[in-house]
């Protein structure tokens, strides 16, 4: 299951050295929701080299402006705890798993 977090614990989420994806969503997002269970297969299949995120921005407006989140869903990619990367909009599981494939090789190499 993706962790949710919120402004109390949002600096703790992206620590360590592997790469962490926040899904920035809200309730009322069509295509957050459509997202959701990609990220949730994703979360399983890299489980222990990619931890997953979720952050309500109707919930933590101060992060979502933080991370200059103007549209969702998006997801934030922190690699050795912070930010590297916005990937914003809808994405197919597949496109996800490419680009995340491509982000644990780059991890790999520094």
């Amino acid at each position: 299951m993706i962790e949710p977090v919120s402004a109390a614990d949002f600096d703790k989420v992206a620590t360590g050295t592997t790469i962490t994806v926040v899904d920035f969503w809200a309730d009322w997002c069509g295509p957050c929701k459509m997202q959701t269970p990609a990220l949730e297969a994703l979360d399983e299949e890299y489980d222990g080299k990619i931890k997953f995120a979720s952050l309500d921005v109707d919930a933590n407006k101060a992060i979502a402006e933080r991370f200059e989140i103007m549209s969702i869903p998006a997801l934030v990619v922190f690699k050795n705890g912070q930010p590297a990367e916005k990937v914003v909009g809808f994405h197919p599981q597949s496109a996800l798993k490419k680009y995340l494939d491509q982000k644990l090789v780059e991890v790999a190499a520094d």
